[in-house]
């Protein structure tokens, strides 16, 4: 039976526009399926001509595709919008003969949503965007919501607080890769969840969290850099080198040998305490220090984790473009 569905993602993407009006291939596990991007028509986007699509929608209901929403957006990566929803076709799974009812629509239906997360986890790794299903942090916010005031007489919010994010939408080959990479089950390098876990946790205020996933991330990057370059250390600090090193340790051997690291020393051993203090005394440093430690760990990760930007930023503070 062919199976052909459409999907409305938990969280929109940010695409180059680019990225529309094409087909990809990708999968899940021993599923497989190709997503159909919509086309970018104002105001919301319209169905790729897959038939069948445009017949399930509700009449008069106003289904959104893509939508442009209010963001600082690099130059070079203009147009760009964001994607709600897209087409999946051409759907193929295993048979099993002791569960003959779960047929490849089945499998969609059971899959899709790990699919969505494994997406996004590279989108976000990738751009920087923040597409949490779970746990969303608005570009509106209302101040004061469900007060209901008895002096002075009024009810509700005080205020709306608005921000217009900055945005690194995917480029089409980008979006095609990620959607490649779930299908072939290539997760990312450990440092890189973590760091999107920690920047993750620092827009939603949890610090001593957000301390905690970048030390780790800037662990695991730092010891690998440390050991690759093993046999270039006096013979006594390769001894310092082992199971158990921790941050500390790959910190002193970086100083004590002189080794080139992309970022000074002393705010790496600075992002060490506020680690020690958050793990061992259970301190939440403030917001400026977070969000300094934060940009510590990306900037290491960038210079010497494995995967490589260009170190430089966009004119207006855009997130870092991969090296292809």
């Amino acid at each position: 039976m062919e199976v052909t569905a459409t999907f409305e993602l938990p969280v929109h993407i940010w695409v180059m526009c680019d990225a529309l009006d094409a087909t990809c291939p990708t999968g899940y596990g021993e599923l497989r399926f190709n997503v159909v991007m919509p086309d970018g028509r104002p105001p919301v986007g319209g169905p790729p001509p897959v038939p069948g699509v445009e017949s399930r929608s509700d009449v008069g209901e106003q289904v959104v595709w893509v939508q442009e929403y209010s963001a600082f957006i690099p130059e070079s990566l203009r147009p760009a919008t964001a994607l709600h929803r897209v087409v999946v076709t051409d759907v193929e799974g295993p048979s099993y003969d002791h569960m003959s009812w779960f047929t490849p629509e089945h499998q969609l239906a059971e899959y899709i949503n790990k699919w969505f997360d494994d997406v996004r986890t590279w989108t976000e790794i990738l751009t920087g965007q923040d597409l949490d299903p779970n746990h969303r942090v608005y570009d509106a916010e209302s101040v004061g919501e469900g007060l209901r005031f008895i002096e002075p007489p009024h009810d509700g919010a005080l205020d709306v607080k608005f921000t217009t994010p900055r945005v690194r939408p995917l480029r089409a080959q980008e979006w095609a890769a990620i959607l490649g990479f779930v299908r072939d089950g290539l997760e990312p390098p450990l440092e890189e969840v973590l760091s999107r876990d920690a920047r993750a946790a620092q827009r939603r205020g949890a610090n001593r969290r957000a301390i905690i996933d970048a030390a780790i991330a800037l662990e695991i990057a730092l010891g690998r850099h440390v050991r690759s370059h093993r046999d270039q250390l006096p013979e006594g600090l390769q001894r310092r080198i082992g199971e158990r090193t921790a941050l500390g340790g790959y910190i002193a051997i970086v100083e004590d040998s002189g080794l080139q690291v992309a970022v000074p020393v002393d705010r790496l051993r600075w992002l060490n305490t506020l680690r020690n203090d958050a793990v061992h005394r259970g301190a939440a440093p403030g917001d400026w220090d977070v969000g300094s430690a934060v940009q510590v760990m990306i900037d290491f990760l960038g210079a010497h984790g494995l995967i490589r930007r260009t170190g430089e930023r966009e004119p207006d503070g855009g997130e870092w473009v991969l090296r292809s």
